[in-house]
């Protein structure tokens, strides 16, 4: 494209970026931490073809903080692109960790991107970022608040929308649960996805690393905005998904991204030194990967726009900016926007206004459509009107003399449609009415340092408090002390102290009775507390963050079971204090020294206070003490750890390869990659993305409410069973069969079934989830799958 046309600002059109000269623009760019701000004269002549920052920004600042190095980049034609890098548990290490700001932590956000939106409106080559890698769980009501934030000072610079984690293959936004209308009430959009090994597998397959990246890209651009096809940028690649060990198919990665004809460009990770995965070596010299990186930028930049001297008479006669043409067309209203009373409009492409009158008929313009009838909805969804009646039919049409079509049972709405025609707005939180919350399932565990709670019949919340004390409701049970672990089993709720001994009670006001070793669950437990990282497969791509200060040191034995996976900064700590960890050579470290006995070592574990180590061949050795040999001689096939394998509340990502498991996902965001066979997962709440790569699994659904969970694969098709037993109990259905439809529907999309369930007999249902790929699937083909 010509530069002739150019605006003096970035705009987004036809799914492109063009730039102030009026030419495509296309990212080439590195990511840089905010303390390293006085490098840029070194990085612009590290980069001589350089033309974009992802500033990563780890504390809020006062606009002028960044004044010298802005000034610096954008004489030069760089644009800088800031963005928020950290999260709410303070970690700040993307991979999808911590949860959605709100309250404090959202408004301090938000007044800081204001200040600097307001500082640098005047300034088209400062753009700016929503959260790095956030969790998935509330993001689209999060980032419509950092929009509104900065748009709400004037500014209209390109705003880079980040997916959940940097984005995972395949993933689209229906996948994610969000409501659309947020984005495609947004302009000037540009996407964040990152790709690191991780996202194909760390497949050395050039074709499948392409496809990899593609697919990153086009589940991402589902997500449209009110300029229609979202460009997106690479916003972090590189060698190393973990920042320690370089990736096997890091050469396969780089070339996917740079040589990318899908993106608008990419931001390479990062400017530090010290790792595999950082461009210098702290001394201005590139690493051989920083060399690859500036040669695919090229070695000039495009020139800033010459400055645009107005016509004498724009000075002297302008126009007002609030005069419209005489032949202006009203705007349409956004996409999926829904009409369900008499005052409330949608406007069509062709400014075309469509209400419901009082009589229950479609009015175009005013005038009643006298061949409707009963009608209760109004939607808008991609450029048709679309009217259903009382009987929950569906017609259609995309001008008012065209002839209505349709008289489908089928709603072309997605399945959580926006309820208004206003834009979406970040409310306040709604006061819900006192309701006695679902009890927790029988067999439900929560262990020392852990924030859940068990729910019992009766609606109480049972905790165990940071001093190791029972509490419920809040309120400190101190006959209790040294607790380590609460389990619901029958109804009766059961703690075990750190003497590894039972005591059990049935409501608040009994007295614990028993103080017996054997415990009341089955003999699954203790119930394994995974790391975060999987031992192979997909990982979060966590960034290779700055240390912050060393983590203190663990002064308690680790929890029985416990497992730290390598990659892991993790320990376990033994009854004796002393620390066991996976160092970066994959040995065993004892209190920071490696063990050189050991090698290729993929995971420990803390089983009954002896230290297990698993190696790559899946063989086990185990030892009590630092100074006793591993045993057996030649290692065992056969795990020590139990069956039952619980997902943390902090674990944002795990892979499950074990067959005939059961997994317990307590309630949080959680990314589950399930390989094994024959497995029984409890999904207890929050946002679940479920990738099951293995077959006859079964998903125990919670009740509606209670989070929602995305399976990223047709899991129907490969033997998968829906247990929605614990959800229709959280209804008033009577367990009747002819009933059923009243409260289970099934709505088919374009990405797969939605399942929504409804607490009373023909109310409004509330989705819980979503089947990608799952598509034509009605009630009756959702039942062949499911247990009711």
């Amino acid at each position: 494209m010509s530069g002739t046309n150019g605006t003096g600002q970035f705009q987004v059109a036809n799914g492109q970026i063009i730039d102030p000269n009026g030419n495509v623009f296309t990212a080439k760019g590195i990511n840089l931490y905010d303390s390293q701000m006085g490098d840029a004269t070194q990085v612009l002549t590290d980069f001589p073809g350089l033309n974009f920052i992802r500033l990563n920004v780890y504390s809020f600042q006062a606009p002028s903080a960044y004044a010298a190095f802005i000034q610096t980049m954008t004489a030069a034609g760089v644009v800088v692109e800031l963005e928020d890098h950290t999260n709410s548990d303070g970690s700040n290490a993307g991979g999808a960790s911590g949860t959605a700001f709100t309250g404090s932590q959202l408004t301090n956000e938000s007044n800081w991107y204001a200040s600097v939106a307001s500082a640098y409106a005047s300034n088209p080559y400062v753009w700016f970022g929503t959260n790095n890698e956030p969790p998935p769980g509330g993001l689209d009501v999060w980032e419509q608040a950092t929009y509104n934030a900065i748009r709400g000072t004037g500014n209209n610079s390109p705003v880079m929308v980040e997916l959940p984690g940097g984005g995972y293959p395949g993933s689209t936004l229906a996948s994610y649960g969000y409501d659309p209308s947020i984005y495609t009430a947004m302009s000037n959009i540009v996407l964040d996805s990152h790709f690191y090994g991780w996202d194909p597998n760390y497949s050395t397959d050039q074709q499948t690393v392409d496809a990899s990246l593609t697919s990153l890209v086009q589940g991402a651009q589902s997500l449209r905005s009110a300029n229609g096809l979202v460009p997106d940028i690479i916003g972090e690649y590189g060698p190393s998904t973990n920042g320690s060990t370089t990736d096997g198919n890091a050469s396969q990665v780089l070339q996917a991204v740079q040589q990318s004809t899908v993106t608008a460009g990419s931001v390479a990770w990062g400017w530090s030194a010290g790792a595999n995965d950082n461009l210098t070596d702290g001394q201005g010299n590139l690493t051989s990967y920083g060399q690859e990186v500036a040669q695919s930028f090229g070695s000039a930049r495009a020139p800033l726009p010459a400055p645009r001297t107005p016509a004498p008479t724009a000075i002297s006669t302008p126009t007002p900016i609030s005069t419209p043409a005489p032949t202006a067309v009203a705007t349409p209203s956004v996409n999926d926007t829904v009409v369900t009373d008499t005052t409330s409009a949608i406007t069509d492409a062709s400014g075309n206004t469509w209400t419901i009158t009082s009589g229950g008929q479609v009015a175009v313009n005013g005038t009643a459509d006298t061949t409707t009838a009963g009608v209760i909805e109004l939607a808008y969804v991609d450029g048709s009107i679309w009217q259903e009646n009382s009987n929950n039919l569906w017609w259609s049409k995309t001008s008012p003399t065209d002839s209505w079509i349709g008289g489908a049972g089928t709603s072309p709405l997605p399945a959580v449609a926006p309820p208004v025609t206003a834009p979406p707005v970040v409310a306040s939180p709604v006061v819900m009415p006192s309701v006695t919350p679902a009890s927790s399932p029988t067999d439900t565990v929560v262990q020392a340092g852990s924030t859940a709670a068990i729910v019992d019949a009766a609606g109480n919340a049972w905790t165990i408090t940071s001093g190791a004390q029972v509490a419920v409701n809040g309120s400190v049970d101190t006959t209790t002390a040294n607790v380590i672990e609460l389990a619901n089993v029958n109804g009766t709720i059961w703690q075990e102290n750190s003497s590894n001994l039972w005591w059990s009670k049935t409501s608040p006001t009994d007295s614990w009775i028993g103080g017996g070793a054997a415990s009341p669950l089955p003999a699954t437990d203790p119930m394994l507390s995974a790391s975060p990282l999987p031992a192979a497969g997909p990982m979060l791509a966590a960034d290779p963050l700055p240390a912050t200060g060393s983590m203190p040191v663990a002064t308690t034995t680790s929890p029985n079971d416990m497992v730290v996976m390598a990659g892991s900064t993790a320990t376990i700590i033994d009854a004796s204090g002393n620390a066991w960890s996976i160092d970066s050579a994959n040995r065993v470290a004892v209190n920071g020294v490696a063990d050189m006995t050991t090698a290729n070592v993929t995971g420990l574990a803390y089983v009954n206070n002896e230290i297990w180590q698993e190696n790559a061949s899946n063989l086990w050795w185990g030892k009590t003490s630092p100074t006793d040999a591993w045993s057996p001689n030649a290692g065992t096939s056969t795990s020590p750890l139990p069956s039952t394998i619980t997902i943390a509340q902090d674990q944002p990502s795990v892979t499950i390869s074990p067959d005939h498991v059961s997994i317990v996902a307590m309630a949080a965001d959680h990314m589950v990659f399930i390989t094994g066979t024959g497995d029984t997962v409890m999904l207890s709440g929050g946002s679940n993305t479920v990738t099951d790569t293995g077959n006859g699994n079964t998903y125990v659904m919670p009740a509606a409410g209670n989070g929602y969970d995305t399976f990223t694969n047709n899991i129907l098709m490969s033997g998968d069973t829906l247990d929605l037993r614990t959800a229709l109990a959280a209804t008033t259905w009577d367990g009747a069969a002819a009933t059923l439809s009243k409260y289970l529907s099934v709505a088919d999309t374009t990405q797969g079934a939605v399942l929504s369930i409804a607490p009373t007999s023909g109310g409004v249902g509330a989705a819980i989830a979503t089947i990608n790929g799952a598509t034509n699937v009605d009630l009756t083909g959702l039942l062949a799958h499911a247990l009711t």
